[in-house]
């Protein structure tokens, strides 16, 4: 299992993404950018509308953690 990260600022969007979505199904989820409900690292999991949310401010990010593959590509 990978290491989630505690971002200090909100990270821009990756190229592809449209927002930044948690999995309310999974246990300990972390925040992943995503297109339409597909992760855009990669991850095999769909972010349903129903079964998700997005962050509310700066403190949801660093408390759940965002997708390190996620983060790289919005950081570069």
């Amino acid at each position: 299992m990978t290491r989630a990260v505690a971002p200090k600022t909100i990270p821009p969007l990756p190229p592809r993404a449209v927002a930044w979505g948690r999995s309310t199904k999974r246990v300990g989820g972390m925040f992943h950018a995503h297109a339409l409900g597909v992760p855009v690292c990669g991850a095999r999991l769909v972010l349903d509308r129903h079964a998700s949310e997005a962050p509310r401010d700066l403190g949801d990010m660093q408390y759940w953690g965002v997708c390190p593959r996620c983060y790289r590509l919005a950081t570069t």
